[in-house]
């Protein structure tokens, strides 16, 4: 009898040990094995209910932090996600025969403005010299995600779009390279980064330029708003980015509270200008 734990086991070796590097991986290993497993890992997969998982969702809520805080939605949902990453993992390898994953299972977040780098934060990042300055480039150009970049080969370049074979959605996209940033891709043998974890990278970006909150998760944030802002549709940024729907990539390319000031700001100038004529 196929059970949570096998399911979640073959999950943790065939897709996150390919898909995740680094402590990414590591933590996604670590929060199965130390939540999930023991709630429900001796259970038989097909006995796998919404109402258990309802019941799973009500456990997190009452779990605490290292810091004995409660959990924060986003880490219940980043948990949840984890499960039902595998549970789809099973319908894929069709060890299951349909999701028991209800509607409004995962808690919706709370909305907050989006977190973007300011245009000084970003005239620093790619300022830097060396590899970190070109990886940050190439993640600030495209938006493409931290895995993406890693698994990157020059190869990969084809008529100044960079191809991206293995991504979240399983589809093949094309991502056009800003010119600067093709230039500095032209002519190199191999990986387009040197670089294999992302704690380690972002920790190193903190030191060189004083960022604090950095992490290369907020190039993608950045370069979805700045599409939105400068009048970049919501189905071509989809593309870009490589979302399964359209509703994700709203969520990542939100208007800025900023852009609506500047917004407000034309409006006023407009009508004193029609008062005035």
């Amino acid at each position: 009898m196929f059970k949570v734990r096998d399911a979640v086991q073959h999950w943790l070796d065939d897709h996150v040990r390919h898909n995740r590097h680094g402590a990414f991986a590591a933590n996604t290993r670590t929060r199965c094995e130390q939540v999930l497993l023991p709630f429900m890992g001796e259970l038989p997969l097909e006995s796998v209910t919404a109402s258990m998982l309802y019941a799973y969702r009500n456990h997190l809520t009452t779990r605490q932090s290292r810091r004995g805080r409660p959990f924060a939605a986003a880490t219940v949902r980043m948990y949840l996600g984890d499960l039902r990453a595998v549970l789809n993992h099973a319908l894929t390898l069709q060890i299951l025969d349909r999701s028991p994953i209800p509607r409004r299972w995962l808690p919706k977040m709370p909305e907050r403005a989006p977190d973007v780098l300011t245009r000084e934060e970003q005239a620093t990042l790619r300022g830097l010299p060396g590899e970190y300055g070109r990886a940050l480039r190439l993640l600030l150009g495209t938006g493409i995600r931290w895995g993406e970049l890693v698994r990157a080969q020059a190869t990969d370049i084809q008529a100044a779009k960079l191809v991206i074979r293995r991504s979240k959605s399983g589809k093949v996209r094309r991502v056009p390279l800003p010119p600067e940033v093709l230039a500095e891709c032209q002519g190199r043998v191999g990986r387009l980064c040197p670089f294999r974890d992302a704690c380690s990278f972002n920790k190193r970006v903190r030191e060189l330029t004083g960022i604090a909150r950095f992490h290369s998760h907020l190039c993608r944030h950045t370069f979805a708003t700045e599409w939105r802002e400068a009048g970049g549709s919501l189905a071509a940024l989809q593309a870009m980015l490589g979302h399964s729907t359209i509703a994700v990539t709203e969520r990542y390319g939100t208007i800025t509270d900023d852009l609506v000031e500047r917004e407000a700001q034309r409006v006023v100038q407009h009508r004193t200008r029609m008062q005035r004529a």
